[in-house]
């Protein structure tokens, strides 16, 4: 196999860079396009990979290998402007309330069980998520503006470190999640 069509991406990064990689690499995979040095590459939804691990000595390394559906370069690739609503998001909105759920669980945990400001990268993602959220109109409208002043409670408390207004803001948060199930699922 000749490596004339080889595209490699190398990086040296922190173990917490690797971390934020790896995450970003698994929702491009999920999305069906992962960017290699600036080119989209497309997967398909039923392609097989390969991934493995090492360890030897004192180096640890990871290696994952798929087949591609086909390479688009960056001014190939078609840009989507949002619209007023997301519900035409690559990701589904199942998709969103799962990562949520998760990652709402690691935060109440952190914050109420165990007492310690969860990561960073957990909370920007569950703000981030929690707007997105709230654009499907027809996921629970009546309960949004409630929940969106609650997040951002929580989210201010997490940027200045009060664990017990985050504390507050999580049970609030979680009360509000809670009713919004019972009416609309």
């Amino acid at each position: 196999m000749s490596d004339s069509n080889k595209n490699k991406q190398e990086l040296y990064l922190t173990v917490k860079e690797t971390a934020e990689k790896l995450r970003t690499l698994a929702d491009e995979l999920e999305k069906g396009d992962v960017t290699i040095n600036e080119q989209k590459c497309s997967i398909a939804a039923d392609t097989e990979g390969k991934f493995s691990l090492k360890a030897k000595g004192d180096t640890f390394s990871a290696k994952l290998k798929f087949k591609l559906a086909s390479t688009i370069s960056e001014t190939e690739a078609v840009k989507v402007e949002p619209t007023s609503s997301t519900e035409t998001n690559d990701e589904s909105y199942m998709d969103l309330k799962r990562r949520m759920s998760k990652d709402f669980k690691a935060i109440k945990n952190s914050c109420i069980q165990d007492q310690v400001l969860p990561e960073s990268d957990l909370v920007e993602r569950f703000y981030r998520d929690s707007k997105t959220m709230c654009t499907y109109p027809s996921k629970g409208k009546d309960f949004f503006e409630t929940y969106l002043k609650q997040v951002d409670l929580f989210y201010e408390a997490f940027k200045t470190s009060d664990l017990k207004a985050m504390g507050s803001a999580v049970t609030a948060l979680g009360e509000i999640r809670k009713d919004c199930h019972v009416r609309h699922k």
